[in-house]
């Protein structure tokens, strides 16, 4: 399907920190509202339309990641919200919990009672996912056409939207994300990330506030 993509040989000792961090904004993506089910030549327009949104919203998800260095894969849940203009945020609960909060240009790391701050403009990479989801919730087309390798399939009530990421940093790191969709909501994303690992999410409808 994309032939010219190669897999990597190895990771820079900065990669799994940096990987780390891509996957938490990679999550963020569940944030995608219901879609209306809409016949259209064009998928891809109808669907950047609907998944638009101007509410804050909350939903629920789990998540199961495959690492190959584990026996067995890590089940986690917990939820994303979104507060429009570009204000994204991902709580994981239990013990190894963790919370995620982009707003502007910096992303803020919370674990284990320790906080981190990444400037967004010095990971360019980073920068690219976390204005994926930007371009995702507020339907621009040309920022996410600008970044990314488009593939869509299907129609507004079952579909399937395949992003293969430009820049090289980042499809070192996130070779290909994909969504997918049925009855008119999002339904799952999968993540393939270097190094073998790759992760699945399962999403409830979201919530939104009154």
């Amino acid at each position: 399907m994309h032939p010219h993509r190669q897999s990597p040989r190895h990771v820079p000792r900065s990669g799994p920190r940096l990987r780390r961090a891509a996957a938490a904004v990679i999550l963020l993506a569940g944030l995608l509202a219901p879609l209306a089910a809409t016949p259209a030549e064009d998928t891809l327009g109808p669907l950047l339309d609907a998944l638009a949104t101007d509410r804050t919203a909350t939903l629920a998800f789990e998540e199961r990641r495959d690492d190959p260095m584990l026996e067995f894969p890590e089940i986690r849940s917990g939820s994303l919200a979104f507060d429009p203009p570009d204000t994204l945020v991902r709580q994981v609960e239990g013990p190894r919990g963790e919370t995620v909060h982009i707003e502007g240009d910096t992303l803020t790391l919370e674990r284990r009672g320790a906080s981190r701050e990444i400037n967004l403009n010095e990971q360019p990479a980073l920068a690219t996912l976390a204005g994926l989801f930007r371009a995702l919730l507020n339907g621009d087309r040309e920022t996410l056409e600008a970044d990314f390798e488009i593939e869509v399939t299907g129609d507004m009530e079952a579909w399937t939207l395949e992003l293969v990421p430009r820049d090289r940093a980042l499809r070192r790191m996130v070779p290909e994300l994909t969504l997918k969709g049925a009855d008119g909501e999002l339904r799952e994303l999968v993540t393939v990330e270097a190094g073998g690992h790759h992760s699945r999410m399962r999403f409830e409808p979201p919530q939104y506030a009154d």
